[in-house]
């Protein structure tokens, strides 16, 4: 049985996009699947675009989303490995030059003299017509004697079409049959000897043994030109598979300028690479296990089967990915979640290196239920670091501003000033009991007590986030609270 041999090969001329991601997802899901090899494969042949700091930051998306290649060129801190380089396509320029000319001896390829004023007379005319403009060259019936005549005159090298139909066998689009009187007598190699794309991507195809082309619908109109290509140069003709691009919110084809298109964007946002993995996958391949949506990169490999992609374009819903992310935030040991949110805590400024390590492990455990993106860290227990300067104003009326809140906060102090231990399970027997005892709802105290230790209205459990802030300082800011209840002064500052 063939192994299974897939590629994605991006331009380096920009960032790592989210639709680019999600081809290369598909296909390294699929070698991991068949147990074949993934090869990345560097499009650079476009000199004036390609920028070796795209070059790494492409690196570092791929790396960071844990999408690891079995073959490739030097890329960012990856050394070259593989028998099939280069894997740079500028540095393959011989071998498309080697192959276009192999076409032009062999007669499936011609010299073409037309001028660019010439073709463009040949458009308008169509175009005045109405007709459809597909070129046939008058120079592809040329004889040796005619094109020897034009000496070292500018030239392109074009693939003569043949006649009939080309049809492409798609695992996800079906059977898409092709009149070949619509497809131009197309260049494939430019007066300067540089590859048009169309052969460039044949020949790597093609020399790299690739099995299976799977990328986007939007190369489905060029997959004719390239199995005349395939046929034409004698390889072996590639399984294809094209699936629908990303759209945004909005249904349409996500926008270099939106955030997000950007994969790095979601990693300076606090998501895990494990979640966007997750959710990607899910925009054009449905689980065959139905109402299923959370997966491990283990479980998706497992549960990823060919069959079970779609055509259908699917919109990115922010919403379902925040869900899956607080999914997989729960799903991480918490040292892991710990070591995670350190960095965060740090860049924004909080003094984390005064924490214990077994004291930032409690905050990750009692912030872990909470947290929608690790960057949420730093709203959710911003109060453990800095004192509360004010407190949310929904909540200062429901919960200050209503009769008996000062008395309620009292008796929490005082229940908080006798508390036998500090721990949440003290504190919390504690606070119960004296509910109890006057014959209350917990509720009455937990939330204007919440309210006073941290100025909002969610956050961690309230006795778990007690016992970390530490007695100190719940009775220093239960005291503040109860001030300014009775002084009515809003907010704190």
């Amino acid at each position: 049985m063939t192994t299974v041999r897939c590629r994605i090969a991006p331009s380096p001329s920009g960032f790592l996009h989210i639709g680019t991601a999600k081809m290369a997802l598909f296909n390294w899901l699929f070698a991991r699947k068949t147990l074949g090899a993934f090869i990345l494969r560097l499009e650079d042949t476009d000199a004036e675009r390609t920028d070796e700091t795209f070059v790494h930051a492409m690196c570092e998306g791929f790396k960071w989303l844990g999408i690891h290649w079995d073959e490739g060129p030097r890329f960012g801190d990856e050394p070259e490995r593989g028998a099939f380089g280069p894997y740079r396509q500028s540095e393959r320029r011989h071998l498309h030059q080697q192959e276009a000319h192999r076409l032009l001896v062999e007669g499936t390829a011609f010299k073409c003299f037309t001028s660019k004023e010439e073709l463009e007379a040949l458009r308008e005319e169509a175009r005045v017509k109405k007709q459809t403009f597909a070129f046939r060259s008058p120079w592809r019936e040329a004889s040796p004697e005619q094109i020897a005549e034009m000496g070292d005159a500018p030239c392109v090298i074009r693939f003569r079409v043949p006649e009939g139909f080309t049809e492409v066998h798609d695992l996800v689009q079906g059977v898409v049959r092709t009149n070949n009187k619509e497809i131009d007598d197309f260049v494939i190699l430019r007066p300067n000897g540089d590859p048009i794309f169309h052969l460039a991507v044949v020949v790597d195809d093609g020399l790299m043994k690739i099995t299976h082309v799977i990328r986007g619908d939007d190369h489905l109109t060029n997959a004719a030109r390239h199995v005349m290509l395939f046929n034409a140069l004698g390889y072996d003709l590639p399984k294809f598979a094209h699936l629908p691009m990303v759209l945004d919110e909005k249904g349409k084809k996500y926008s270099k300028r939106d955030r997000g298109a950007n994969v790095l964007d979601w990693r300076e946002d606090g998501y895990l690479p494990e979640a966007l993995i997750n959710y990607v996958a899910l925009l054009g391949w449905t689980p065959a296990e139905e109402n299923r949506e959370l997966f491990t990169l283990p479980e998706l490999i497992e549960a990823f089967t060919i069959d079970r992609w779609g055509k259908s374009a699917a919109r990115f819903d922010r919403k379902k990915l925040d869900w899956l992310n607080g999914q997989h935030i729960r799903r991480l040991p918490v040292e892991e979640l710990r070591d995670r949110l350190v960095p965060i805590l740090q860049r924004s400024g909080f003094d984390v290196q005064s924490k214990s390590e077994a004291w930032l492990t409690r905050l990750a455990e009692i912030c872990h239920e909470k947290l929608p993106t690790l960057n949420h860290i730093g709203e959710l227990a911003g109060f453990f670091f800095h004192d509360i300067d004010h407190y949310e104003e929904k909540a200062v009326k429901k919960h200050f501003q209503v009769e008996g809140a000062a008395d309620a906060l009292a008796a929490v102090l005082q229940t908080f000033e006798q508390a036998e231990a500090w721990t949440a399970e003290a504190l919390g027997a504690s606070v119960h009991r004296m509910a109890e005892s006057k014959g209350e709802s917990l509720g009455k105290y937990v939330h204007p007590t919440r309210l006073a230790l941290t100025g909002k209205s969610v956050g961690p459990g309230l006795f778990e986030l007690a016992e970390l802030l530490g007695k100190e300082t719940c009775l220093s800011r239960l005291k503040t609270a109860i001030t300014h209840i009775k002084a009515k002064l809003w907010p704190v500052t």
